[in-house]
């Protein structure tokens, strides 16, 4: 039961940071990026407000994706996994599921697990600060690999974030 709540308090966490996106950083990766971060920042933001920022973070995945010979799937399954997500589903076992065969497809076949130091939080409060710095990291390095070229990169630093506020984390 106490995993159960400290999930609910991380995405309660998440969803509150969003803040809407400014009109016309659709096609702007770097803004979208830039936009979910501080909705992650933020204190106070709503479920609504995560939920857009998650959307906009795997659209900027989806236009700096570099072409690969995966990249059609990988589209396929982010462009399901945002329509999903604009439909309000934010824990939804195959959105997740999606998410995660999509990671692969950028991680040379791993998978994506919850990151250690998260797991080693002493307490829900500590884990969900730790938790929302961590997005925020993930953001960070998202946007540096991007600003270096190296685009694929960036993707796999995306799906991080959105993998890590949509699965649920026990305490």
């Amino acid at each position: 039961m106490k995993g159960l709540t400290t999930i609910a308090l991380i995405g309660l966490v998440l969803v509150l940071a969003v803040t809407p996106a400014l009109p016309g950083q659709e096609t702007d990766p770097e803004a979208l990026i830039i936009g979910a971060r501080a909705v992650v920042l933020n204190p106070d933001f709503s479920r609504d407000a995560i939920t857009k920022a998650l959307a906009d973070v795997l659209g900027a995945s989806l236009l700096i994706l570099p072409k690969t010979d995966y990249a059609a799937e990988f589209r396929s399954r982010i462009e399901w996994v945002r329509g999903s997500l604009k439909n309000g589903d934010l824990f939804s076992d195959k959105a997740r599921q999606y998410l995660g065969l999509a990671y692969k497809l950028v991680a040379g076949g791993s998978l994506w697990q919850v990151p250690a130091e998260l797991k080693a939080a002493d307490s829900a409060k500590k884990g969900i600060e730790r938790a929302t710095e961590i997005c925020g990291q993930l953001l960070d390095s998202a946007l540096t690999e991007r600003k270096a070229g190296n685009n694929e990169k960036a993707v796999r630093y995306l799906l991080e974030f959105v993998l890590l506020v949509v699965t649920p984390i026990e305490a």
